[in-house]
């Protein structure tokens, strides 16, 4: 079995841990969160990191009320200057799974030498990140070995959105998140084998489209598209689409679509649009809805449309890695690709 298997599949184990570890240090949380009060969060990461951040910058401002910012690290390392304005009386939040990515870290850095305060959530222990951290969130069984992100990716992403839910005191998203956990090993049983039909399918592209809560997640799950079968793959907001990249769909391409509960008219017209231009379409949302697709993934109806992310997020994973097999191609190993970017090895 490759580590990306493995690592995709024991997901939900390492889910468990994560839930209970951020419920054990919940009053950690709020303690340093109410020691400095920020009056926004900023969150900070690079890669897959950088998505998981977007998709908690939105949580954020939906759920506490809250400004919030998403910064790629190297964008703020290299342009520090110009987010100063912006870091004053904020909180950064940085998720990585080595804790020890340059950009990261150095930034992190700098914003510490303005006394910016700084929790970090890290898949490694006692890496350089948390070291720098007012509050340093360590979830080891979590961590990748191989080059491609996925377990640590859905741990990141669901401890973000605890974080978000311990500081708004919102006990209904906690426990929809303990159920979406307790749920996930039946539910890649259940799609396993539609991930391995939709991956032997005739395409050579992917199109993801999701939105709301899921933007972040989805854009993720474009790039596991990219890594893991080395597919030219894009994300974009749903009916987004039409504003240009539906010229590039076709008969070789395979959309993943996220598909809300709202406006149901409105996004079953797109799938006729998408199929019209010969797309493969999977659509994942809640039970009841027929969206006209070629497979439909059905999720329990989460009321908290962000716990949708924890098990949209594997099928993605699980169709990249089928292709990757399908294509002769060894996912724990893309050419060309670092797990961990270290700029002093790097020129």
């Amino acid at each position: 079995m490759y580590l990306t298997e493995k690592e995709i599949f024991s997901q939900y184990d390492a889910l468990r841990q994560t839930y209970d570890y951020f419920l054990a240090n919940a009053e950690r949380i709020r303690d340093v969160y109410q020691k400095h009060q920020p009056r926004s969060l900023t969150f900070v990461g690079c890669g897959s990191g950088y998505c998981l951040c977007q998709a908690a910058e939105t949580s954020t401002k939906l759920r506490l009320d809250l400004p919030a910012n998403a910064l790629a690290g190297g964008d703020l390392l290299v342009n520090f200057e110009h987010y100063r304005g912006l870091l004053k009386d904020t909180m950064i939040i940085a998720p990585s799974r080595s804790g020890g990515t340059s950009e990261v870290v150095l930034a992190v850095e700098k914003a510490k030498a303005l006394g910016v305060p700084v929790i970090g959530i890290s898949a490694k222990a006692g890496a350089a990140l948390g070291e720098l951290a007012d509050l340093s969130l360590e979830i080891p069984w979590a961590f990748d070995e191989s080059v491609c992100q996925t377990r640590t990716v859905t741990n990141l992403y669901t401890a973000n959105l605890m974080l978000i839910a311990i500081l708004a005191d919102d006990e209904s998203l906690l426990a929809e998140i303990d159920a979406a956990i307790t749920a996930g090993p039946d539910y890649m049983a259940n799609y396993t084998e539609l991930a391995k039909e939709v991956a032997a399918a005739d395409w050579e592209k992917a199109v993801v489209l999701a939105d709301s809560e899921l933007d972040g997640i989805a854009k993720e799950a474009a790039i596991a598209f990219v890594e893991i079968p080395q597919i030219p793959a894009n994300y974009h907001h749903v009916l987004d689409v039409r504003h240009g990249p539906m010229v590039l769909v076709d008969e070789k391409t395979l959309v993943i679509a996220a598909l809300s509960p709202e406006e149901e008219m409105l996004q079953r017209d797109l799938v006729k649009d998408l199929k019209r231009r010969g797309a493969r379409v999977v659509t994942i949302s809640g039970a009841g809805h027929s969206w006209g697709a070629d497979w439909q993934v059905e999720l329990p109806g989460y009321q908290n449309y962000g716990v949708n992310g924890i098990p949209f997020i594997f099928i993605p994973q699980a169709v990249g890695l089928y292709k990757a097999l399908h294509k002769g191609l060894n996912p724990d190993l893309p050419d060309g690709l670092e797990p961990m970017i270290d700029l002093g090895n790097n020129g």
